[in-house]
């Protein structure tokens, strides 16, 4: 049983995909104190909106309405 050509490139795609990671060296890490202007400065915090006011009288239906 033969394996089809496109199968063949197919997998040696894949196995050099998988391969290619293998050059790093060590584990991914965030620096504790990066150098200046590598992280952006944080923005100013957003101000709630307040809920409009509630008015004192409860709202009468429209006499229209009824």
């Amino acid at each position: 049983m033969s394996i089809h050509p496109m199968n063949q490139i197919l997998a040696l795609l894949v196995a050099l995909a998988l391969l290619s990671a293998c050059g790093q060296k060590g584990p991914l890490y965030f620096r504790d104190s990066p150098p200046p202007g590598v992280r952006p400065e944080k923005p100013a915090p957003v101000k709630p909106t307040p809920y409009p006011a509630e008015s004192a009288e409860p709202t009468q239906p429209d006499k229209a309405e009824k």
